[in-house]
């Protein structure tokens, strides 16, 4: 009976995935356990180096997994390790230990044992009922439903959104800051078939850049309660979060994968032009874009977005506003409206706490707003203004001084001869002074 150890054997008996690389980290050898995890076979593999690639989304799936199997530089100086690499196409993760093997010239292989890490599946703990109706009326805010199109630019936009909504792909979202991109990233989520879970919202140029990545790159534990993530103006990560974003949009998302929602201010174009904005990143977030367009060029939804803006009012008003009057109704149809959707809220929060009617009423609206619509009659050069208040001033002055232009004229730290042009232009009288 021979003793001769038979190692082959010995490793294609174990259940666990290993793999013998030797000191090029080219595969040797790879049990059938690990031909198993990976459906690869070792006449597929064997020679093959095993090495890291800065981005794996454009490899094929052998490329990828044998990029995933390659030892840290830990491994490489004869140091024992333990890496945990994403499973190419796939949810889950491995956990890989490496032991290298050193002779006496050194390194001489790399044996490297596999542990699989499945993605939970256990049902999630029980939302609490208070939890759940927050998280429905919070839903209930923002409903593609809720606005009627009554412009060829909203029927667009809605149709594009609703399209959106059933599939997983990235969206890119433009508009002008205040014109509604969150609240429309917000309905799509709603609408789509990861609504029970959170919405992350994370803002690129106000996030400090540490805790930013920590957010938008979650740990796979964290990621599964994320149904989308949105982020504004992208154009200001750094250049390696966006090629590494780049990377995470080009794989298929997962089942337990987020999905990506990037939003700009202003045409994405001219951010990839001015070397902001990586071209890369651009493309793998725009399959799908939708350009909100600015309140002033769909004022015909106005009157169905001051109604959406009353009835959510009325969650944190205890006085009810069911409408607006006629003249407050023109202002707000011909304001210009530059800070759109935010600014229009705004108003109409204000004067929901100004009014003491239901309807809202000229007088209830900020001034800035109302200027514009005084009647001709209230309107008041500065000319004129100024004449009346040295009117008053000069009758005051000759008040004072019984009438004496002399003294009144020292009063107002005014030449008497000045001051009597201007009671001649005023028709006021005032007393002679003797020996004048």
């Amino acid at each position: 009976m021979s003793d001769t150890f038979r190692w082959q054997g010995f490793f294609q008996k174990a259940e666990q995935p290993v793999l013998l690389l030797n000191r090029q980290r080219r595969v040797l050898f790879v049990n059938r356990a690990w031909e198993a995890c990976t459906g690869l076979t070792l006449a597929e593999v064997k020679g093959r180096a095993c090495r890291r690639r800065s981005s794996t989304a454009s490899l094929e799936r052998d490329e990828a997994i044998l990029a995933a199997c390659a030892p840290p530089a830990d491994a490489l100086a004869g140091r024992p390790c333990k890496v945990r690499r994403r499973v190419p196409q796939s949810a889950n993760w491995w956990e890989i230990q490496f032991l290298p093997l050193m002779g006496s010239a050194g390194l001489l292989g790399i044996l490297g044992s596999i542990h699989v890490l499945v993605a939970p599946k256990e049902t999630p703990p029980a939302v609490p009922e208070r939890l759940m109706a927050l998280r429905d009326r919070h839903a209930a805010r923002h409903r593609l439903d809720d606005l009627e199109p009554h412009s060829p630019a909203m029927e667009r936009l809605l149709e594009q959104a609703r399209l959106a909504a059933q599939t997983r792909i990235a969206i890119t979202i433009v508009g002008e800051p205040g014109a509604g991109k969150q609240w429309l990233a917000r309905a799509i989520h709603n609408l789509g078939d990861r609504r029970q879970r959170n919405f992350a919202c994370l803002d690129a140029e106000r996030i400090p850049p540490a805790l930013l990545a920590d957010l938008l790159f979650y740990p796979i534990a964290q990621r599964q309660a994320i149904g989308t993530i949105y982020l504004r103006e992208p154009s200001y990560l750094p250049r390696e979060w966006q090629a590494r974003l780049v990377e995470v949009l080009q794989r298929a998302p997962g089942p337990d994968e987020p999905r990506y929602i990037v939003s700009h201010h202003s045409d994405p174009r001219r951010e990839v032009q001015a070397g902001r904005l990586l071209e890369e990143l651009h493309c793998a977030a725009s399959a799908v874009t939708i350009v909100v367009p600015p309140l002033r060029e769909r004022l015909a939804d106005l009157p169905r977005l001051i109604d959406v803006f009353l009835k959510r009012s009325h969650e944190l008003q205890v006085h009810a506003v069911n409408g607006i009057g006629s003249e407050a109704g023109n202002v707000l149809r011909t304001h210009p409206w530059p800070g759109n959707l935010r600014d229009l809220q705004d108003v109409l929060t204000e004067a929901c706490r100004h009014t003491k009617s239901e309807r809202i009423e000229l007088a209830d609206l900020p001034f800035y707003l109302k200027q514009s619509t005084l009647p001709a009659e209230r309107r008041l050069p500065l000319d004129t203004l100024l004449e009346q208040v040295e009117r008053r001033l000069i009758e005051l002055a000759l008040k004072l001084t019984q009438g004496n232009q002399t003294r009144a004229a020292e009063l107002l730290d005014i030449w008497r001869p000045r001051l009597m042009r201007r009671m001649e232009k005023f028709g006021l009288k005032g007393t002679e002074e003797q020996g004048a």
